[in-house]
């Protein structure tokens, strides 16, 4: 008896990966500054571009399509 064929993988929502990853960030962000009480915004300034640039790396990443 031959084995099973293989279930075809479940495509990957680029644009859900992408805000959900926003979003966290953001969160991360509120729930820092709610527990600690401050911000370091030059820190900031720099990160959040750095972040931003990242999670588009990523997403133009998993959007590519396979021949």
């Amino acid at each position: 008896m031959s084995p099973p064929p293989p279930t075809p993988r479940a495509k990957l929502d680029v644009v859900a990966l992408v805000f959900g990853l926003v979003l966290t960030g953001t969160a991360a962000a509120a729930l820092w500054l709610s527990v600690v009480g401050s911000l370091d915004w030059s820190l900031l300034k720099t990160l959040a571009p750095l972040a931003l640039v990242a999670v588009g790396v990523i997403g133009l990443a998993l959007s590519r399509r396979s021949p």
